[in-house]
């Protein structure tokens, strides 16, 4: 059988630590991150995977299990939850994405899915896909072994021996033929965060492996910043 699905992998922290959009918001966008995406994609897999230091509320989750094929929130794990805790999203997120990936290939009726998946989609909630927006765009022979990202941008770091660009995290996709490759380089990008204090967008530019690297000028979406509540397309 010839791989037919996108995997949309939706990264979140409903219960963060930090940020200035309140709760309550942060989860009404997130449902609607959902709903669009359930109506520009609507054959693809979803998992939804929550790096919030606490267990969000019973009714918040049953809500989300209505859009999704599989929801894992990770307020049980020490490292995760450490890491979210303190404020520390980048390291959080490596992490989450990390043991993510890892259930992909370990639990049995995820890995049965992974069967039918030709692209896997790494998307913040709180992001919507813009009219232009055409899933078919990734249906290209010449992605086949390649990440996209969006073209790279001139990093806010001074030291240019770490890095002298960034790559934004908030949406991009890989292979499955790269689910190896990328969980090996997850431990570069955790490593580099944690030795010169930069951010994932940073530290992804600087590990990732350019060979298999391909850079779009435009994504065709527009997602919410937690830090300040702007909205930003990219």
């Amino acid at each position: 059988m010839r791989p037919d699905k996108n995997l949309f992998i939706v990264t979140s922290a409903l219960e963060p630590s930090v940020g200035v959009v309140s709760k309550e918001d942060r989860f009404s966008q997130t449902v609607s991150t959902f709903k669009n995406l359930k109506q520009k994609v609507p054959d693809a897999f979803i998992i939804f995977s929550d790096g919030s230091p606490v267990e969000p509320n019973e009714k918040n989750r049953k809500e989300i299990s209505k859009y999704v094929n599989a929801s894992i929130y990770w307020c049980n794990d020490v490292q995760i939850r450490d890491f979210a805790g303190c404020g520390r999203k980048s390291e959080a997120e490596i992490l989450l994405l990390l043991k993510t990936f890892t259930l992909l290939k370990q639990n049995i009726e995820l890995s049965k899915m992974m069967a039918s998946v030709k692209r896997i989609f790494k998307y913040s909630a709180r992001t919507i896909l813009l009219d232009d927006f055409k899933i078919s765009l990734y249906d290209n022979s010449k992605l086949f072994g390649k990440y996209v990202f969006k073209k790279r941008v001139p990093t806010w770091i001074s030291d240019k021996t770490i890095t002298d660009h960034l790559l934004q995290t908030r949406f991009y996709s890989l292979c499955p033929s790269l689910i190896d490759n990328y969980m090996q380089t997850l431990l570069k990008v955790l490593n580099c965060c944690m030795e010169h204090g930069i951010d994932t967008e940073n530290a992804h530019f600087r590990e990732i492996d350019k060979k298999y690297l391909v850079e779009l000028n435009k994504l065709f979406c527009k997602g919410i910043l937690a830090g300040t509540g702007e909205e930003v397309i990219f």
